[in-house]
């Protein structure tokens, strides 16, 4: 009784949290549907195993399917506890000093205003650029068609409101993805570039590295996170999962 009580908590947690990420962020969120089926599936445990324990009835369910349920769950935590190890040391990544280069991931602009990432990223670069004056910056990303401006021009504006010498940053204005943020930017650095600093959401770290580092450039990058509420990276996180698996599958990494 007691672990269904949990499992029914957790149920409860799962649906409050769709509804306090959709309201206070956007429905539209990519993946935010995963919290309210996790929260159904937590419901229809419940009530399952309640009629079982209040009818003195076995769960009305075959045994071979309890069974493959039970395992499904134990590997897929199992995989999923693993694989957020990584995402969440990555948050934790500290680029040295005076890299060459740091390239600016883009997010989504809201009209010619950043969002919150993308706001985040762009002081998370400011400040390594103003503490390394040397360091060059790409602003990458493209303009969405929901979107006022480029990303990049985002980036760019951005960082020289916050006195970042314009003739240190490059634009790159065709990216639409992680993968693409990489294939466009890393072309522009120049052959003197060795050193790279990657700034984008802390969630989004490992995913960003590893999707460079599979290229063989010649380059050695670095991870530079910028902050993201705790709450919005529970998940952020989860999504990081679902995506790490499928550039798995696909053998992208």
């Amino acid at each position: 009784m007691i672990l269904n009580n949990c499992i029914l908590g957790i149920g409860i947690f799962c649906l409050v949290y769709y509804l306090g990420m959709g309201i206070v962020i956007s429905f539209a969120q990519s993946m935010l549907w995963l919290w309210p089926l996790a929260a159904a599936v937590c419901f229809v445990r419940y009530a399952l195993v309640r009629y079982s324990l209040t009818h003195s009835v076995p769960v009305p369910l075959p045994r071979w399917f309890i069974v493959l349920w039970r395992t499904a769950l134990v590997l897929g935590f199992s995989l999923f506890f693993y694989v957020e190890s990584f995402v969440v040391s990555g948050s934790f990544s500290k680029a040295p000093e005076k890299l060459d280069a740091i390239i600016v991931l883009g997010a989504k602009v809201n009209g010619t205003a950043p969002s919150g990432a993308l706001y985040q990223r762009i002081s998370a670069a400011a400040a390594y650029l103003q503490d390394n004056p040397d360091t060059l910056c790409i602003a990458s990303g493209g303009q969405g068609t929901d979107e006022g401006i480029s990303e990049a021009a985002c980036i760019r504006e951005g960082l020289l409101a916050r006195g970042i010498d314009e003739n240190r940053i490059i634009l790159e204005e065709n990216s639409t993805s992680t993968e693409t943020n990489f294939l466009y930017s890393v072309p522009l650095l120049g052959d003197n570039i060795r050193s790279v600093g990657v700034v984008t959401s802390n969630f989004h770290i490992f995913r960003a590295l590893k999707l460079a580092q599979v290229q063989n450039w010649p380059q050695s990058f670095y991870g530079i996170p910028a902050p993201c509420s705790a709450a919005g990276y529970l998940h952020y996180a989860l999504r990081e999962f679902c995506a790490l698996v499928v550039l798995k599958l696909r053998g992208t990494i």
